[in-house]
């Protein structure tokens, strides 16, 4: 289980848990409801959290016109469209508004920022 303490060394891989984390207990204290951890839906979005997490994370650790950058930036934008567009034409009960994809979106940013100031 060596892998395990290893991926747990990587800061962009440790912002994007943390921030997966922070938007799901974000949900609970907002709606005031344990039910609502790991569901769909509400503020903050927690797939856009985890992706701009990811996503700051990376640019902050290899530069922001790395490849790895790049390729987590685009990983962003589809997470992001699919949370705004596509998963509320498919099921408006499962998708977000633009605020929660906005909050997600900088909650994602403020956690890679301090998990890279703490960790690195």
């Amino acid at each position: 289980m060596k892998w395990i303490a290893e991926l747990f060394k990587n800061i962009p891989f440790l912002s994007a848990f943390i921030g997966f984390l922070s938007a799901q207990f974000a949900k609970v204290l907002i709606y005031k409801d344990i039910k609502v951890f790991g569901r769909y839906g509400g503020m903050p979005s927690a797939h856009v959290a985890t992706a701009s997490a990811l996503a700051w994370a990376v640019g902050y650790t290899t530069g922001f016109s790395s490849p790895e950058t790049a390729i987590a930036a685009i990983f962003l934008a589809i997470t992001t469209a699919d949370a705004v567009g596509l998963r509320r034409n498919v099921d408006p009960n499962k998708g977000h508004t633009l605020m929660e994809v906005v909050y997600g979106f900088a909650l994602g940013w403020l956690v890679a920022l301090l998990t890279v100031k703490i960790f690195r």
